[in-house]
């Protein structure tokens, strides 16, 4: 009977409270009484959601940036490829104009190993007996004279540079037309300008050229520039050192210069190879 009654009694409470609110101010208090005790109870809910929030940010930062580095070493590393790549297409465009005002027929070879002696310069160029190279062809770039090769195998050939002290090629002074042998002296950037007379019209900066004698190299192409010419009034001979026109100890790519069964006799195209050297 009591529980009935009760029950009644909440019935009618709750409909008078719909209608009049009576129990706003009760409700209203008890919530602002208990507020401070929910923030205490949520205070290390919040706290902990704020630290794991953080600690995600933080990671995903991190990821980001690792994919940033990443990515960047790979455009750094095809960056670097393409500038090889250019630097290799200017030398072969450069072997290639060489070629074409020589007229001659030539092969391209690149420089697959270089003695370690240093006082004889040689390297090793990919290129050998079974692709028609022979001793004593005559080797090239795009800047003027490398050497000759002094020996092959099937599929590769020894160079020996201008450098060498063994080298010796005949030149001339490219504007006075004074003739010498040019050599090496073990050094990389000096050579000597031999049986010069001590009379004759050389000066600091002259080009030497190929002169055409002994018919390896054709007439006019660039050797080396004279550096310096001293005259001793008791010698018969000057003495000039020179700096080779071909940085050899940087070379990755040469010519080998074709035997041209078509040229004329020297003899007979002196006068023209004189006016293309000038």
């Amino acid at each position: 009977m009591a529980a009935t009654v009760l029950a009644a009694l909440a019935v009618l409470l709750m409909g008078a409270d719909s209608r009049l609110d009576w129990t706003e101010g009760i409700r209203s208090a008890l919530l602002s009484a208990l507020y401070p005790v929910q923030r205490v109870v949520s205070a290390p809910i919040l706290l902990t959601q704020a630290v794991t929030d953080e600690v995600e940010s933080h990671f995903q930062v991190h990821r980001k940036n690792e994919v940033l580095r990443k990515r960047l070493e790979h455009l750094e590393a095809e960056n670097q490829e393409l500038g090889a790549l250019r630097r290799e297409n200017e030398r072969l465009r450069q072997l290639l104009n060489e070629a074409q005002r020589l007229k001659r027929s030539v092969s391209a070879a690149q420089i697959i190993a270089e003695s370690p002696d240093p006082f004889h310069h040689t390297v090793t160029v990919s290129r050998g007996q079974r692709h028609g190279v022979h001793p004593g062809q005559p080797v090239l770039s795009a800047q003027g004279v490398v050497g000759q090769v002094s020996s092959r195998s099937p599929l590769s050939a020894q160079v020996i540079l201008l450098t060498d002290p063994n080298s010796g090629i005949p030149v001339l002074v490219r504007d006075s037309r004074v003739r010498g042998i040019l050599a090496g002296t073990g050094s990389k950037d000096k050579l000597e300008l031999r049986y010069v007379p001590s009379s004759a019209r050389v000066k600091t900066g002259d080009i030497l050229v190929t002169s055409g004698l002994g018919g390896v190299f054709p007439k006019g192409i660039k050797a080396a520039r004279v550096e310096e010419v001293v005259r001793d009034p008791h010698s018969p001979f000057a003495e000039i050192t020179a700096r080779p026109t071909v940085p050899v100890s940087r070379l990755e790519d040469v010519l080998l210069l074709e035997q041209d069964t078509q040229e004329p006799p020297e003899q007979a195209r002196t006068g023209n190879s004189d006016k293309e050297a000038s």
